[in-house]
């Protein structure tokens, strides 16, 4: 029971999250391919060095391939893949980032602006969540119910964001 409110408060935080940025930043959500040619980028932009970038942008490709193997072992009912997949990228993985002064993380919050940050460890929290309910409920809807709702902190972020030119 624990398991499954803690299920439900992830994904009311998750879309609280694409919510809050979706309403607060300009809307990007338009088809780039039925949008006129001079149409102006409304993303917020966020000034980064060519480190910087490259961090933010591989860390984006390692959530993308983790979900892509999320959703490969949770088709495969491979709960112990769906766990380790989401470890990966998860928050706990990645928390001496957080929490060092100094690292490239606190580098690019101190360039963006204060709802940035917020989506970036939320979203690895939600593959933390994941991979809990993978190794405790073993139940393919819920982890993809959660990955769905996390893929929105995705969509939300890349909606309102950009990096600088």
């Amino acid at each position: 029971m624990k398991t499954l409110r803690r299920l439900g408060f992830t994904t009311f935080c998750c879309a609280a999250a694409a919510l809050f940025v979706t309403v607060a930043l300009p809307s990007a959500a338009h088809d780039a391919r039925h949008a006129p040619a001079d149409i102006v980028d409304a993303r917020h932009p966020i000034p980064l060095n060519a480190a910087e970038r490259a961090f933010l942008l591989a860390e984006m490709r390692e959530f993308l391939a983790a979900t892509q193997r999320i959703l490969a072992a949770s088709q495969a009912n491979d709960m112990k893949a769906v766990a380790e997949a989401a470890s990966s990228v998860g928050l706990k993985a990645h928390k001496d980032d957080f929490a060092n002064p100094n690292s490239m993380v606190q580098d690019i919050r101190r360039k963006a602006p204060p709802a940035f940050l917020p989506l970036g460890r939320t979203t690895h929290a939600g593959f933390d969540e994941i991979a809990d309910i993978a190794t405790t409920m073993g139940d393919k809807d819920a982890v993809n119910q959660l990955l769905a709702a996390n893929l929105q902190n995705c969509v939300a972020c890349h909606a309102g964001y950009r990096i600088a030119d």
